[in-house]
């Protein structure tokens, strides 16, 4: 099975390194891109936007935000995805290995790896359709919104989902050492 795989690629030493270029990423592009939407003005927070399901109130967001220094902030965005995509993956990974081999932890940590790649996928297509909006942020189609938070919300409920096995996990391993 795929899952089985995980347990030796990539190995030890790439796991490690993967860990650490997805900090020094993670460190590098969200003071950036949070610097953009930070001077864009955009109104509310990310959960209220993402999740809002409504056009109307998205093209209301818009009217009030400078589009272009948005714009770059959900390029650099692409960035985090990367950073935090990389970090659960790696993270769970080197949790899961931890475990002994038929654990359901280690089994689990595999799934929440490859979990960690999914979140950041729906994230670059949500992303997609904010792009897409921001071309004609008072006319886009409506539809456009409600895919949009589709994706953020399988985005969210996996971000949830890994932070809670993380620690969990860790824990766990923690009292199982002691």
């Amino acid at each position: 099975m795929f899952l089985e795989k995980l347990s030796d690629w990539p190995s030890p030493k790439k796991t490690k390194f993967l860990l650490i270029f997805s900090i020094v990423l993670f460190i590098v592009i969200f003071p950036i891109m949070g610097y953009f939407f930070l001077i864009s003005n955009y109104p509310v927070d990310f959960i209220t936007s993402q999740l809002s399901c409504s056009g109307d109130i998205l093209k209301s967001h818009y009217q009030t935000t400078n589009i272009e220094l948005y714009r770059i902030g959900q390029i650099l965005d692409y960035g985090y995805m990367v950073s935090y995509g990389t970090l659960i993956f790696s993270l769970a990974l080197i949790i899961a290995r931890k475990f002994n081999e038929p654990s359901i932890w280690r089994k689990s940590g595999y799934i929440i790896a490859i979990l960690g790649i999914i979140a950041a996928c729906c994230d670059g297509i949500e992303n997609a359709f904010i792009l897409a909006m921001l071309t004609d942020p008072s006319g886009f189609p409506d539809i456009w919104a409600l895919t949009h938070s589709c994706f953020a919300l399988v985005k969210w409920t996996i971000l949830f989902l890994s932070i809670s096995w993380a620690i969990i996990a860790a824990l766990i391993r923690v009292m199982k050492k002691k």
